[in-house]
């Protein structure tokens, strides 16, 4: 067993399935808001949710602590795994390799998850997902309403945009986390 997966079973021990989640995006316009994974968290973990009492794995990069910080906030401490800025990236995958869905931004750590084997949920706004989707048979994403050419106007600027992703209901996200969770469920059996 190497060192970083000796740190992720430290982190990630045994015993309540673990839902990691990325909050954060290297672009504003890509990040879904934070209050949108606090909802879509409390669903997914409530006693009728995918994942009844399930600890909440929160992954991004130091940079990135300010984008986690609402989302944090609303993660009980005793279900809380803070790994912002805490862990390398070996440490990251080996951690996702862990948990039992992760849901994120379309960002590298998507994709590092979907290349874990960790079901992985993409959350889509303005890049194209034809381009962008996790790859892997356990993987799916849900996207915005909003047509990416429709978010991009005539004074689009990326450094000063807000979230290009408000067209994503915690709904929509709930329904395909749902999916992939059944699906993946049923290509197990």
């Amino acid at each position: 067993m190497t060192h970083h997966e000796r740190a992720a079973g430290a982190l990630v021990s045994p015993g309540a399935p673990v839902l990691a989640i990325g909050p954060a995006a290297n672009w504003r316009g890509k990040e879904w808001r934070a209050e949108r994974f606090a909802a879509l968290v409390q669903r997914l973990t409530a006693t009728d949710g995918l994942l009844p009492g399930a600890r909440i794995a929160v992954l991004a990069a130091a940079h990135e602590r300010k984008q986690a910080e609402p989302l944090l906030a609303a993660i009980p401490l005793h279900r809380q795994i803070d790994l912002v800025g805490k862990v390398d990236l070996l440490t990251a995958a080996a951690a996702l390799r862990r948990c039992a869905l992760f849901i994120g931004n379309d960002t590298g750590l998507m994709h590092m998850a979907a290349a874990s084997g960790t079901p992985t949920l993409g959350l889509f706004g303005p890049s194209p997902s034809e381009k962008y989707a996790p790859w892997g048979q356990r993987t799916a994403l849900v996207r915005s309403i909003d047509p990416p050419e429709a978010m991009f106007g005539p004074a689009f600027d990326h450094r000063t945009t807000g979230t290009l992703m408000n067209g994503l209901s915690v709904d929509a996200a709930e329904a395909a986390a749902r999916r992939l969770w059944h699906s993946v469920a049923s290509a197990a059996a």
